[in-house]
């Protein structure tokens, strides 16, 4: 009865936990509708990489996971197109990713799934250009917009093989261990976060470095290559001299220097674009984006973002070789004159410095090279610290609203110092938010450094909407 009654608790705040972050999420929803529709230019600057290369959808954005989301649902299947590219050979193109089916006489074989909501609208699209079962599934690697799609094809009563890298179910079961965490960093819904591996359509089989399959009168030649992720994997078919290229190649300079996600490999990154070339393909299929058609346009495209891949990597390790310290590295590197003007080097979401900040930290421990920032005071600390030494709150909060004409990567630094400082203050919370909304509307700003930009101000809005409540 006692080991009832602690599992009876135990359930009971767990499930009150859950309610809580959930009610939490829908607070955190209604404040950021709300920044948004009072600044209409943040859509704008958010959007700079509009779907990814693909249509976009705000409703599918924030709701990967779910299997019944109507909007998202909807979305999937509304903005839905299909490419044919040769014979046996389509990109069905959903809102932000595409994923890749190949006709073969054994049956259909895929390249990735997109994200959940997509699953009804992929299984009306492979129908609709196939009668023949679904063979094989390759996930290219464990992002929720590659591999949940695949439920809606196994309740239909598909039964493929799913293969992926060996790697890929750990990298599943570290963001199930950080659901909560990971759902905020994502911006998904929680109450949709699976708690275990059992709720996805894991592989039924996984390899190391290479993998060939023979299906049909086609082969199939899956490398491993660790880049976005560290379990990512891209797909030679000689057969029809295509090469699925995955999320190594995008429209804009690659998001190597996510300063959100895991480890990126960047010099492995470039070696995968390379070998790719060397394929000698004459059809390439991103998972986001148009296709790449005919060799010496691959060629050219794959070759440039290589090179930009492997610069940014050789100058940030010359750099480091060189004694600079690692908080001043990423604003010596950059790309060459002749990537001026070049689509494919465009900073839409991230940037050199980005990149070079991902090198530095697979090649370096978490520290700064900064002595005091091993065991520091808290920014809070040091927050007070300055204010104090500046002459107080007003002095501080003037020279914010000097420096927000001026020089506004220098406000914002101070904004936060205050932020910091002064957590309650309404009118501090006040001029960080007009700093950073200034930020936003005046400056270009790479999408992802813009969005969390915009959540700060969603944060900062929450904080007033607290101070203000009865």
């Amino acid at each position: 009865m006692k080991l009832l009654n602690a599992c009876l608790v135990a359930t009971t705040i767990l499930h009150s936990s859950v309610l809580l972050a959930n009610e939490a999420q829908d607070e955190r929803t209604a404040a950021r509708a709300a920044v948004y529709q009072e600044n209409p230019f943040l859509r704008k600057a958010v959007g700079r990489v509009q779907g990814f290369g693909n249509a976009m959808s705000i409703a599918v954005a924030n709701r990967m996971y779910s299997r019944t989301d109507t909007a998202a649902l909807a979305d999937a299947k509304n903005l839905a197109t299909i490419e044919k590219h040769g014979d046996g050979v389509w990109l069905l193109r959903f809102p932000w990713v595409n994923v890749a089916v190949f006709e073969t006489r054994e049956g259909l074989v895929l390249v990735d799934t997109a994200y959940a909501p997509a699953g009804p609208a992929l299984l009306a699209a492979i129908r609709s250009i196939s009668d023949k079962p679904v063979h094989t599934i390759i996930y290219t690697h464990h992002h929720i917009d590659h591999m949940l799609g695949a439920w809606a094809l196994l309740e239909a009563g598909e039964k493929p093989q799913i293969i992926a890298t060996a790697l890929l179910e750990d990298e599943v079961k570290r963001d199930i261990r950080s659901r909560e965490f990971t759902s905020r960093l994502n911006n998904q819904r929680l109450v949709d976060f699976p708690k275990s591996t059992a709720e996805l359509p894991m592989p039924t089989r996984t390899f190391h470095d290479r993998l060939e399959l023979a299906i049909g009168d086609d082969r199939f030649i899956l490398q491993h290559a660790p880049g976005e992720t560290v379990d990512q994997l891209w797909v030679s078919v000689p057969t029809r001299k295509t090469v699925v290229i995955a999320d190594y190649f995008q429209p804009f300079l690659p998001n190597a220097g996510n300063g959100k996600r895991r480890q990126r490999y960047v010099e492995s990154w470039s070696k995968a674009l390379r070998a790719m070339v060397d394929a000698e393909p004459e059809l390439a299929l991103p998972m986001h984006g148009p296709a790449l058609v005919g060799y010496p346009e691959i060629s050219k495209r794959l070759g440039g973002q290589a090179r930009m891949l492997q610069t940014i990597s050789d100058q940030s390790l010359a750099a480091l070789n060189s004694g600079i310290r690692k908080y001043d590295v990423a604003a010596t590197v950059g790309l060459s004159k002749d990537f001026d003007g070049n689509p494919d080097a465009a900073e839409l979401y991230s940037t050199p410095a980005d990149i070079s900040r991902t090198v530095i930290q697979e090649y370096s421990g978490w520290w700064n090279e900064l002595p005091s920032e091993w065991s520091p005071a808290s920014r809070q600390q040091q927050a007070r610290e300055i204010i104090e030494l500046a002459g107080g709150l007003e002095k501080f909060m003037q020279r914010i609203e000097t420096l927000r004409s001026t020089d506004i990567v220098m406000a914002c630094h101070l904004a936060d110092w205050a932020w910091l400082a002064n957590p309650s203050n309404e009118d501090v919370l006040r001029l960080a938010s007009r700093v950073w909304l200034h930020r936003l509307e005046s400056t270009v700003i790479p999408t992802q450094e813009a969005v969390e930009y915009v959540e700060h101000v969603v944060t900062l809005r929450q904080q007033l909407d607290g101070l203000n409540s009865p």
